[in-house]
């Protein structure tokens, strides 16, 4: 999804990864009629993807079980959060 900048939206893009999705719908029930599921696939599809309030893309990407919603800004990803692992070797600790 690629916006126009009074939208408040600049730079934005939305990715439902179909791997990840499981039909599980709660980004419809977060985000009534911005997120529908596809009648054939089951995949989570962003409808009106320009006229789609930025809250109700956020909460419906948020709901979701699978983290299937990735949402980027100008080549960066914002949503989710890509953390660094728990465990392991970190620098500096020896």
């Amino acid at each position: 999804m690629t916006t126009s900048p009074e939208s408040g939206k600049r730079g934005l893009i939305v990715r439902i990864d179909p791997n990840r999705c499981v039909a599980n719908a709660s980004c419809t029930v977060a985000a009534p009629g911005v997120y529908v599921l596809d009648d054939e696939t089951g995949i989570a599809v962003l409808v009106d993807e320009d006229n789609a309030p930025l809250e109700a893309i956020f909460a419906g990407a948020r709901a979701c079980p699978t983290q299937a919603i990735i949402i980027e800004q100008y080549g960066r990803r914002v949503f989710p959060q890509i953390l660094p692992p728990m465990w392991g070797d970190k620098p500096g600790t020896e």
